[in-house]
């Protein structure tokens, strides 16, 4: 009886490093940057010479958040902190410190590894101290949870983000209380151990959770929590630190809510504040045109459209224009997952705006790593410009003059935010603040002679680094001198839009605690509100745009945060105006701006930002030094069987340097055959836009395996069995380099050259048994080469495109193709070319059409040598239904076309793309396939061709025949904790079909 094994797994082996992707979107490093490191009492601060004035203020920030911390949480760090700053989210998310993309909701992190604080320099330099402190609690977290054996990335983000954000606010702001309550209204506050659903965004309702803690049980409460050896996870800790269950906690809590938010219940009789919200004409909103979150929107100065930003189609936030009457979507402008070279539409920070005579349609984004202004025609929405703006970092929500000819914006510079000017049609770029306040949301008068904007100039101080409320202030552009719009409510004032008269400007302010939109007089500074709705006008952030006013002052639109969405809702001004004047602290129009130092003009040396304390904080140039990251889990297997035992033991462990730019990985494996040892050694370099790295080892491949049993009869004529055991290896010995160069986040060139000598190990196990009684009667195991010995110089090029956007468990938009040759030469001479393409539909929400067309071959001399890998491995991976054999393993060249339908399972109920709290997806399918496949393996020896028979037997005739497998099927996936797993029945087609199977295979889908 003879049957063969074939292995179901080998090692990668390939002449390029392991991190090289066959796909996946490229992070890019537009941009180059020589760090140095100002050193303080307690951080290291990694910064470049652009920011190098702003990060001094951040280094005097953070000393101060250590003083504050280490006495609120009674700890010291062990080490010296690292803290990574980047002046602007465009260069931030250029970072290699962590290889996932970096969103624009993503303002800093904490990694878990080296403990690094990363975070870039914000809209502000306040804001900049709130992200700064929040990751620094972080970093005490961190620490604290090591030095007991704790990891941080063990508790929940609701604990860990919550307190962070607690910790960095000191109190509901009122932002958070708009968020709970809207909660409190509806009756739909979470419990605790609701927490963890991610429909309870765990900053808000974190921060108001450990709010109510300190309130209730005193701040000591964070450390027992954070000291806690309690079972039962962060609900555990809670229930040790204060001694109750998590049903009074969360009761506690929600009557702390309802009076921390003066909430009313969905229940009770409609309030005034309710009946006002009528006034309010909802045009977009999930149920209407819109997604969840619908925001930043602009009214075009005729109230015939409005522009705003959505991810209605489920996976990315994109820019559509609406009819401002019914709400219905007319187009989509633009979409950062369909279009490789936008990297990012700012919606966080930043609004749109139409010019004077409604034709076009100015938008800040990111276009390969840099700033510019996107200029559409409008109504038709065709890109007309895409204007550059070198010399900045970031901008945001742009303003046209009335004439058309110049756009003015904030911008961030060197980690500041100030306001600038461009001229349209030559590009000319002037400055008009230049120091270390905040000046954000500039909006150009009617006369074309001022800007109003939203600063944070008249309420803090640089000297003492405090930062204060943002209130509203006027440059004239003629001096260039600001000076302040309006009295002093006490609350924010942002998001000013100039009346069509020029007398006076809309706003939002939460004077009385909740944002709405209030009018403001020019002349006078009289202040009146003219919305007054339950929850807040606001964007996704407290100080995101949130309302545009038509130039011809009749209709405003705005974002209005309702039921755990945002909506866009529109409103008629005339005669809407509330009799409610908002008591203010009046400072007369005319006065110079009251701040500590002088405003300079345009051109004039701007404001020094590093204070005194500053002075004594050393500064060195950054070396890079590989150090020890991570050690991945030692492990040691065991196992035997037919064909043998075998013992294995492994450890890996990766080194870094602070920046991420250079990475080491290596891995080791012992066996009790030597041919089981292995060494792996890949380093790679970031440190510029030319990615590159060499790799090298030894790693042994098992490739086949059989078995032969013999019934004989032995000298003294007594029965035996002969069974003979043979296991075949590959061992490789590699070096190799590779070189990448990404042209944006979706394209890239790859190139790679190495060697690959590849050795044979045949071991054989020949065992003799008494066939009467099964007693072993002899044992013994020969090693021979197997084949000969080749050595080839292996070449590879590939071109690579990827703009998919991935559901919970497969991509379900864009498209991806590879095309890539990899000729090798040596002692085997061989050409392998893969053209792969591949295509994502969604033409009805949530029915994504999934079409796969790929093509691999292998040609030259030898290109069927049973010494080269097999180009199938799992044929499950390709055609589904059918296992691997003795003749698709064999298969020097396959085209395969694959066709998939793929939803989500909770989206179809909702009617919608969302996967809810389970990423699961169904599946439909057909797969066919054309294998063709050598009746020969061409050898030069005898002995060569009696070991390819013994790997592959049954080869007899010298030609090439080929095979065709289809099938056609049903199933599903899930995605379990980052492992996808998809469950088939499958109908395979042909001849030697069985009827339906079931199969399961462990990757997303194609």
């Amino acid at each position: 009886m003879m049957r063969t094994i074939v292995a179901l797994g080998v090692l990668l082996l390939s002449s390029a490093p392991a991190d090289a992707q066959y796909f996946g979107r490229n992070k890019v490093q537009y941009d180059r940057f020589a760090f140095s490191i100002l050193q303080t009492p307690h951080f290291d601060i990694y910064y470049y010479a652009s920011e190098h004035d702003a990060a001094r203020i951040a280094a005097q920030l953070a000393e101060r958040w250590y003083a504050r911390l280490s006495v609120t949480l009674d700890h010291k760090f062990a080490r010296r902190q690292p803290v990574i700053l980047y002046a602007s989210h465009s260069h931030f998310a250029q970072t290699s410190i962590i290889p996932q993309m970096i969103g624009d909701g993503i303002g800093g992190f904490t990694d878990h590894f080296a403990g690094r604080v990363v975070l870039p320099f914000a809209a502000g330099l306040g804001e900049t101290d709130h992200v700064l402190g929040h990751e620094i609690v972080h970093a005490f977290q961190r620490d604290m949870l090591r030095q007991r054996g704790r990891s941080l990335a063990m508790l929940p983000l609701w604990f860990a983000e919550g307190m962070a954000e607690y910790l960095s606010v000191r109190e509901l702001d009122a932002n958070t209380r708009m968020w709970l309550r809207d909660s409190a209204d509806a009756d739909k506050l979470p419990t605790i151990a609701q927490l963890d659903d991610p429909r309870w965004f765990p900053y808000r309702y974190g921060q108001a959770l450990w709010d109510f803690l300190a309130a209730k049980y005193g701040e000591r409460t964070i450390v027992k929590a954070l000291e806690s050896r309690a079972n039962g996870g962060a609900i555990g800790r809670l229930k040790d630190a204060t001694g109750k269950d998590a049903a009074t906690l969360s009761k506690e809590w929600h009557e702390f809510i309802r009076v921390a938010t003066a909430a009313r219940s969905a229940r009770s009789d409609k309030s005034e504040a309710d009946k006002n919200d009528a006034r309010l004409t909802r045009i977009i909103g999930p149920e209407q045109n819109g997604g969840r979150m619908n925001v930043a929107p602009s009214i075009s100065p005729d109230g015939r459209y409005v522009v705003f930003l959505s991810e209605r189609d489920g996976y990315s936030v994109d820019v559509f224009l609406a009819d401002a009457a019914t709400g219905t979507v007319v187009r989509k402008l633009l979409s950062t997952a369909g279009d490789a070279h936008f990297d990012s539409l700012q919606f966080i920070e930043s609004a749109g705006a139409w010019d004077a005579k409604a034709r076009r349609f100015a938008l800040a984004t990111l276009r390969d790593g840099h700033p510019a202004l996107t200029i559409f025609d409008m109504p038709d929405g065709e890109v007309r410009q895409e204007l550059a703006v070198p010399g900045v970092d970031q901008i945001f929500s742009p303003t046209w003059s009335p004439s058309g000819a110049e756009l003015a914006f904030s911008a961030l510079k060197g980690g500041v935010t100030d306001l600038f000017a461009i001229d349209v049609a030559t590009g000319h770029l002037r400055e008009l603040t230049t120091d270390a306040y905040s000046d954000l949301q500039p909006s150009w008068s009617p006369d074309g002679q001022r800007l109003v904007f939203a600063t944070d100039r008249f309420s803090s101080s640089l000297s003492r680094l405090s930062f204060g409320r943002y209130e509203l202030a006027i440059l004239d552009l003629a001096t260039l001198m600001v000076h302040p719009l309006g009295g002093r409510s006490g609350g924010k004032n942002i998001d000013p839009h100039w009346s069509p008269d020029g007398a006076s400007v809309y706003f939002v302010s939460d004077a009385g605690g909740i944002s709405n939109l209030h009018r403001v007089d020019v002349a006078t500074g009289q202040v009146a509100q003219v919305t007054d709705v339950a929850t807040g006008v606001s964007g996704i952030t407290a100080l995101s745009p949130a309302i545009s006013i038509g130039a011809d002052g009749r209709r405003a639109a705005m974002s209005l945060y309702w039921r755990g969405t945002y909506e866009i809702r529109t409103m008629d001004l005339a005669g809407a105006e509330l009799a409610r004047p908002i008591q203010t602290t009046n400072v007369p129009t005319t006065a110079a701006a009251p701040i500590e130092a002088p405003v300079a003009s345009a051109g004039a040396s701007s404001v020094p930002l590093g204070a005194s304390a500053s002075d004594g904080f050393l500064s060195k140039p950054y070396v890079p030094r590989l150090s020890l990251a991570q050690i991945g889990s030692p492990y040691l297997s065991a196992g035997g069987g037919a064909f043998g035992s075998f013992v294995r033991a492994g450890v890996s462990m990766g080194f870094g340097d602070m920046l991420g730019e250079q990475e080491l990985d290596t891995a080791i494996q012992v066996g009790k055959e030597a041919v089981d040892n292995a060494v792996v050694a890949t380093y790679m370099n970031r440190r510029s836009r030319w990615n590159w790295g060499v790799s090298g080892g030894r790693i042994p491949a098992l490739v086949g395996a059989s078995e032969t049993l013999v019934r004989t009869t032995g000298a003294a004529g007594d029965a035996l069995i002969v069974r003979d055991t043979s296991v075949l290896q590959q061992i490789h010995r590699q070096a190799a380099g590779v070189i990448a160069y990404p042209f944006n986040r979706a394209q890239r060139i790859e190139a790679s050259v190495g060697v690959d000598a590849i050795a044979f190990d045949q071991r054989t196990t020949t065992t003799t048994y008494a066939a009467d009684t099964g007693r072993t009667l002899s044992d013994a195991t020969v090693h021979r080469s197997g084949a000969p010995a080749a050595t080839m110089i292996q070449t590879g090029a590939a071109i690579v495109y990827d703009t998919s956007v991935f559901g919970a468990a497969s991509p379900v938009l864009g498209q991806r193709y590879r095309l890539a040759f990899a000729p090798a030469f040596g002692d085997l001479s061989v050409l392998t070319t893969v053209a792969d393409y591949r295509r994502y539909f969604m033409p009805v929400r949530p029915f994504t059409l999934a079409l796969r067309v790929e093509g691999v071959a292998r040609t030259g001399s030898d290109a069927t040598d049973v010494r080269l890998l097999p180009l199938v491995w799992n044929l499950r991976d390709i055609v589904r239904g059918f296992d691997t054999d003795n003749e698709t393993i064999r298969t020097s060249r396959f085209a395969v076309a694959n066709a998939e339908v793929r939803f989500p399972v909770v989206g179809l109920l909702r009617h919608d793309v969302s996967y809810g709290s389970l990423p699961l997806e169904a599946l439909a399918f057909a797969d066919c396939g054309r294998f063709w496949i050598p009746t020969a393996i061409n050898v030069r020896n005898a002995e060569t061709a009696e070991n390819a028979k013994q790997s592959f037997p049954g080869s007899s005739a010298f030609q090439m025949q080929s095979r065709n497998l289809c099938s056609a099927g049903a199933g599903a996936r899930i995605n379990a904790a980052g492992f996808v797993f998809e469950f088939d029945a499958v109908r395979p087609f042909g001849p030697a079909s069985n009827g339906w199977r079931l199969g399961i295979n462990f990757q997303p889908g194609f």
